[in-house]
C-alpha cells in the first residue's frame, strides 16, 4: 500500500513538471513569434543601426522577422555607409541578431550582433585613420560573410580582397578588426587592434607567400603618429621607426635580403605626388643577383609595372661602400656621382629613360689609372648599356681629356665585350677585370 502511495506521489510530481514545461513552451513561443504579427518600425532599425554600429542605411524596403536559428531581422539588398564616409558597402543582406529579452519592444531594436553577407565594401586607405576611431566607438559585434573589399587610393583602385570574413570585436579593454580573405588567389589576414584610445596595432599574413607585417603606431593629442614597422618576406627583413605628421619620417631603418644589407633614414610625402627622400648605408651589396633582377624588372618583354615605375619619384643617397644618387622622376631615373670600387676609385654616372626590351642605359665612367711607377693616365668612356641582350656601345672614348678617334674607340669597344662582358653585363662589376682591362690599354 505504501508503495502505491509514493509512486502516486511521484505521477503527480510529474503531471506538474509537464504542465509547468508546457506552459513555458506555449508562452515562449508566443513570446518569439509575436514580432511575427507586428511590425518593426524602419525608423526604429535606421537609429539602432546608428547608435551601436555607426552604419547610415539609406532605405530600407522590406523587413523580415525569422525565428530560428535564434530571432532575427532581415533585411535584403541593403546599401549603407559606416561613419563618416569611412566605407560604402553596396547590395548586401543584413541580419540583425535580436537580443531575446527585448524582441517585443518596436520602439527601440536591441540587439547582439550585426551580421552583413555579401555585396562589396569599398574602402579609401585615406580612411584608416577614421577607421580606427569608428572602432572604438562600435557597441556591437559586426561580422561580414562572403563580402569583397575593394581598397582604393584617391578614389583610384588600389587592391581587393575577394571572399572575405571581417570580424569586428567590441570587448571592453580592446577592441579587434579582424579580415579574412583572398588576395591574388592567396589566403590573406589582416588584424587592427585598438588597445586604447590612442594606441593600435596593426598585423598583416600571406602565408603561402611568406609575407608578414606587423605596424605598432600611437597617436598623440596634436594629430601626429609614431610607430614601429616590421615586415618579413621569404627571410627578408625590412624595419624602421616612423613619425606621421605632414610627412612620413623614417628613422633607424634596416634592410636585410640576400641582396642587400643596409640601414637607413629618410622622408616620404604623399601629397600632392608621391616623393621619397632616402639616406641608404650599406653593408653589403650582391650585385650579380640584383642586376639580372634589375633587367627582369625594367628590361623584359613582360614588364608590366611600367606605370608604377612612373609614379615612383624620388632622391636616393648612398654611402659607405659606395658614394652616389639616384633621382626617380616622371618614369627618368638618373645615377648621378657615384664612386664606386674599393678604393671608390671609378666615377659613374648615367640615365634611364626608355624601359622594356628595347630600354637604354646612357652612361658616363671615369678612372684614373696608374700604368707605370709614376705615370696616370686619365680614361673616359660615355656610351650605351642594352640590358636585354648584354650589349654596350661606346660612343665616345677620352684620353686625358681629349676624344680619340671613331676607329680606336670601336678596337677599344670590342675588346671590352671580348675581355670583360662576355655575354653578361653582370662582369661589368667584376673591379679586377675592370683594372686589367683599362691597364692593357697602353
Amino acid at each position: 500500500m505504501k508503495k502505491f502511495n509514493f509512486s502516486l506521489a511521484e505521477k503527480k510530481h510529474l503531471k506538474f513538471f509537464v504542465y509547468l514545461f508546457s506552459l513555458f513552451i506555449f508562452f515562449s513561443t508566443i513570446y518569439i513569434c509575436t514580432p511575427k504579427l507586428l511590425n518593426f518600425s524602419p525608423e526604429s532599425v535606421k537609429e539602432s543601426l546608428e547608435n551601436n554600429n555607426n552604419i547610415k542605411i539609406r532605405n530600407i524596403s522590406k523587413i523580415d522577422y525569422k525565428i530560428f536559428p535564434t530571432p532575427r531581422l532581415i533585411l535584403p539588398n541593403s546599401s549603407f555607409v559606416v561613419g563618416e564616409g569611412i566605407f560604402e558597402v553596396n547590395n548586401s543582406e543584413l541580419e540583425i541578431i535580436l537580443n531575446m529579452g527585448e524582441i517585443l519592444n518596436f520602439k527601440t531594436v536591441d540587439y547582439k550582433k550585426l551580421l552583413i553577407h555579401q555585396g562589396s565594401l569599398e574602402i579609401n586607405i585615406n580612411n584608416i585613420s577614421k577607421l580606427l576611431k569608428n572602432i572604438n566607438k562600435n557597441k556591437k559585434k559586426l561580422i561580414f560573410k562572403k563580402n569583397n573589399i575593394i581598397f582604393l587610393y584617391k578614389e583610384n583602385f588600389f587592391f581587393e580582397i575577394s571572399d572575405a570574413l571581417i570580424n569586428l570585436k567590441t570587448p571592453s579593454k580592446k577592441k579587434e578588426l579582424t579580415i579574412n580573405g583572398n588576395f591574388l588567389n592567396n589566403k590573406i589576414l589582416i588584424k587592427l587592434e585598438s588597445k586604447s584610445k590612442n594606441k593600435n596595432n596593426l598585423t598583416l599574413k600571406i602565408p603561402e607567400l611568406d609575407i608578414e607585417t606587423k605596424v605598432s603606431f600611437v597617436k598623440n593629442n596634436l594629430g601626429n603618429i609614431n610607430g614601429f614597422f616590421n615586415l618579413k618576406i621569404f627571410n627578408n627583413l625590412v624595419k624602421f621607426n616612423f613619425t606621421k605628421e605632414d610627412n612620413l619620417k623614417l628613422t633607424n631603418g634596416f634592410i636585410r635580403s640576400k641582396l642587400i644589407n643596409s640601414f637607413f633614414e629618410g622622408n616620404i610625402e604623399f601629397e600632392p605626388n608621391f616623393f621619397s627622400t632616402l639616406n641608404l648605408k650599406i653593408s653589403n651589396l650582391n650585385i650579380k643577383k640584383l642586376f639580372p633582377l634589375m633587367k627582369k624588372t625594367y628590361f623584359s618583354n613582360s614588364i608590366s609595372n611600367l606605370t608604377l615605375i612612373k609614379k615612383i619619384n624620388g632622391v636616393y643617397k648612398f654611402k659607405s661602400k659606395f658614394e652616389g644618387k639616384i633621382t626617380s622622376k616622371n618614369g627618368e631615373i638618373l645615377f648621378e656621382e657615384f664612386k664606386v670600387g674599393k678604393k671608390k676609385s671609378f666615377l659613374f654616372s648615367g640615365k634611364i629613360n626608355e624601359f622594356g626590351k628595347k630600354g637604354k642605359i646612357q652612361f658616363s665612367l671615369t678612372k684614373i689609372i696608374k700604368y707605370q711607377r709614376d705615370l696616370t693616365k686619365k680614361i673616359e668612356i660615355k656610351g650605351v648599356l642594352i640590358p636585354s641582350n648584354s650589349k654596350i656601345i661606346f660612343e665616345k672614348f677620352f684620353l686625358d681629356d681629349k676624344e680619340l678617334s671613331v676607329e680606336k674607340t670601336k678596337e677599344y669597344e670590342n675588346k671590352f665585350k671580348d675581355e670583360i662582358i662576355q655575354n653578361t653585363l653582370v662582369n661589368i662589376f667584376n673591379e679586377g677585370k675592370m683594372n686589367r682591362y683599362l691597364r692593357n690599354l697602353f
